[in-house]
């Protein structure tokens, strides 16, 4: 058993068990149709709206759907992982890069499972390819900047944890706030990607590569 954590800190069930909670959103709001009412009265109240909403505040939230954004978030996995290669730390670089990327592509993989439309409740401020379960934006963003935080050495880790943690919500609030989710995608993508980070904390402790 290993030290500052123990077992619980390389049993990959916590990560399997926020997968699993992902999967069963998508079985609930998307197959069975619970809650679809609220969904949109939510959404109606939450989203922004071109001019009655501040200009400042909608360029804001563009701005960090766009540091979510496929070629900017890879940027930050691959720093990551460049990062912990220049340390030495090949095993954990790996994981850098390739549980996230599996996080992204199973994504993928599940909007095409649910098949869910994107929402039509309210006008669209950001431009949108594909189907809406779960979002790709906050799977992303939670899964790499979570993953990078629990990466890191121990000193000052709870503070990268928090700002990886506030820096996904927010990526995935904005998809929210510009219309182009409903709430139970960006849940459901958080879900999956904060698995997936844990379960790839785990796996580089299990392969004895985490700084204490």
């Amino acid at each position: 058993m290993t030290k500052g954590g123990g077992a619980f800190t390389t049993s990959l069930f916590p990560g399997l068990a926020l997968m699993a909670a992902a999967l069963l959103i998508g079985l609930a709001v998307v197959w069975f149709g619970i809650g679809e009412p609220v969904e949109g009265d939510a959404l109606r109240t939450m989203a922004l709206r071109e001019g009655r909403s501040p200009d400042w505040v909608i360029s804001l939230f563009q701005g960090i759907t766009w540091l979510g954004d496929a070629s900017q978030r890879s940027i930050i996995m691959i720093a990551a992982g460049g990062w912990l290669l220049w340390k030495q730390r090949v095993r954990a670089a790996l994981v850098m890069v390739i549980f996230p990327s599996v996080a992204g592509a199973t994504s993928s993989i599940l909007k095409q499972l649910y098949a869910r439309a994107r929402p039509d409740v309210v006008p669209h401020l950001d431009t949108f390819g594909n189907l809406s379960f779960p979002s790709g934006h906050a799977t992303n963003a939670m899964a790499i900047l979570l993953l990078a935080a629990l990466l890191l050495p121990s000193r000052h880790r709870t503070l990268w944890i928090f700002l990886a943690i506030a820096g996904g919500v927010a990526v995935g609030l904005s998809r929210n706030l510009l219309g182009v989710h409903w709430p139970s995608d960006v849940v459901a993508g958080w879900l999956w990607g904060a698995g997936f980070a844990l379960t790839g904390y785990a796996t580089a402790r299990r392969l004895g590569d985490i700084k204490r």
